[in-house]
């Protein structure tokens, strides 16, 4: 059964990894230049982009992903609005609480476990089919909800300079 992985497949895993390492590297630091803020939902935003599109390419609708963008983009905007920026003399500093940290590190996660889901889905194709379809509806809510949060952050940051 191992031929119905792919190359798509370790790339999506690489970037499900590459956005929760910069989510943890992001939490770690006070000040975020703007680069970070977008790095972990535009990588996350690669893993989404490969889920949704083998989906797809598997048949199905696309205007569950269409619902799954719009309240992506609704959540992350919401998100973004929720923290609290703080200027000093040299660089907008961003507070972001311990709720909050554990939460966006949840979200990265969780793009983790839906490339996960979709690896084992390639084992056991046709019995999968509809974890493998939420999962990729989840993993684009998520990762176009992190796009949004640092859309926003950007937007608060700049609107204050």
């Amino acid at each position: 059964m191992v031929h119905n992985l792919t190359l798509v497949h370790a790339l999506l895993a690489l970037a499900a990894a590459a956005s929760i390492y910069l989510v943890v590297r992001e939490l770690r630091r006070t000040y975020v230049s703007q680069w970070r803020l977008f790095a972990p939902g535009a990588v996350a935003m690669v893993a989404a982009t490969g889920l949704m599109l083998l989906q797809i390419g598997g048949g199905q609708a696309r205007w569950p992903f269409a619902v799954a963008l719009v309240a992506g983009v609704i959540i992350g905007i919401a998100r973004g609005l929720m923290i609290d920026v703080h200027h000093d003399l040299y660089q907008p500093q961003i507070i972001i609480s311990r709720a909050a940290r554990i939460s966006f590190l949840c979200v990265a996660l969780a793009i983790g476990g839906c490339v996960a889901a979709e690896i084992a889905g390639a084992f056991a194709s046709p019995a999968l089919d509809k974890v493998r379809l939420w999962a990729a509806l989840i993993a684009v809510v998520c990762a176009v909800a992190m796009l949004g949060r640092a859309l926003m952050l950007t937007i608060r940051l700049h609107r204050h300079s």
